[in-house]
């Protein structure tokens, strides 16, 4: 491994450990390596599953990310672990929203895939699963199931004018 893949995997793995701490409760990860190129993330976002033929929210999510070789010029492969149900998400598979970039980080792309996870972010015209797809595109009001994000809260500034 080169020194600025290195570099590279060393400053994601940074920046996770800071989305951990600022989002603490909703989402965690172990990994291996050193640098780290595998990740297991347990997210507490709440989500859909398919319970017989209904839709049902739960709170637990667990996917895994492998760095290959050409990370980042290749995005990560990423590997469901727990049932979920949505129209991008079949089995183990992901199709995630966005084109890859390599200016991503990966903290950026668990992001993502917590928007995922919340219903805020799918694409019925590319469903991986149509039972989903259909499902979301008659059920859209309901979306995001939870309020909550694993982006940072939005910080407001309010300037008030000197008092004359």
């Amino acid at each position: 491994m080169g020194p600025r893949k290195r570099v590279r995997l060393q400053k994601d793995l940074e920046e996770l450990t800071r989305l951990v701490q600022g989002r603490a409760g909703l989402v965690s990860f172990e990994h291996k390596g050193a640098p780290p190129t595998w990740y297991r993330f347990s997210v507490a976002l709440k989500g859909l599953r398919l319970e017989g033929e209904s839709a049902v929210t739960h709170e637990l999510h667990q996917f895994e990310l492998r760095l290959g070789a050409h990370y980042p010029s290749e995005p990560p492969d990423v590997t469901w672990m727990t049932p979920i149900f949505h129209p991008n998400i079949r089995g183990q598979a992901v199709c995630h929203s966005q084109q890859w970039s390599p200016a991503w980080s990966l903290a950026d792309f668990v992001i993502e895939l917590g928007d995922m996870i919340r219903m805020d972010k799918f694409n019925v015209k590319s469903p991986l699963d149509r039972k989903a797809a259909l499902w979301a595109d008659k059920n859209r009001p309901l979306f995001p199931v939870d309020p909550r994000s694993l982006r940072a809260p939005a910080v407001q500034i309010s300037i008030k004018p000197k008092a004359r």
